[in-house]
């Protein structure tokens, strides 16, 4: 019995690395692109560091600046209208 699960679950795994990686729902964008620009500039109030990437969430248009700063990263993420500031996220 035992190993008739542990044979389902391999085959449950196969196949969901089969489907490939989860949906990532940010899509990079160009960092020299106005728009970035302006996310960036904002996002560097909130942390100065150094850019990382930034990216948009096709679900909601919300920018996600990363930036490094003494060696942690920074998530900045703001209003896709407004550019106000709606979360910080740190590793």
């Amino acid at each position: 019995m035992g190993r008739l699960i542990a044979c389902g679950l391999v085959a449950v795994v196969v196949l969901l690395a089969a489907r490939g990686p989860l949906r990532d729902d940010d899509r990079l964008v160009d960092p020299s692109t106005p728009a970035a620009q302006r996310a960036i500039a904002v996002a560097t109030e909130v942390v100065p560091g150094e850019l990382v990437d930034v990216r948009r969430d096709e679900d909601n248009g919300k920018w996600e600046v990363t930036l490094r700063q003494q060696g942690t990263d920074y998530e900045v993420e703001l209003d896709p209208v407004t550019l106000a500031l709606v979360r910080l996220d740190y590793d």
